[in-house]
């Protein structure tokens, strides 16, 4: 197992693409997803802020629709998802073998 953390991905970075990592949605759709699920009620403009960021770096797109806007992972946002999500993986694995 590689211990080199990735770095590419904030925390909340990784939260946000694991949310459209199956497909597109709307702002409105996540951010009821992410106060249901997960007690994250984060104000509008912060959430947006997050998303604008992941879209400047070509991590996923924002699309304008009549339904507000849309996000959509990109192959480079998949890809460093997959990266984090791996290493969150081998680390924990990792951790069990450690308490037994």
């Amino acid at each position: 197992m590689s211990h080199n953390i990735p770095r590419e991905l904030s925390d909340v970075q990784f939260v946000l693409l694991g949310l459209i990592v199956d497909g597109e949605k709307t702002g409105s759709e996540l951010r009821q997803e992410l106060r249901d699920n997960y007690g994250w009620d984060t104000s509008t403009s912060s959430f947006y802020t997050y998303f604008d960021r992941l879209a400047n770096e070509s991590y996923c797109s924002v699309k304008s629709t009549k339904a507000g806007k849309k996000f959509k992972i990109l192959a480079k946002g998949r890809k460093a998802f997959q990266k984090k999500l791996k290493f969150i993986s081998e680390s924990l694995e990792n951790w069990k073998t450690h308490l037994k």
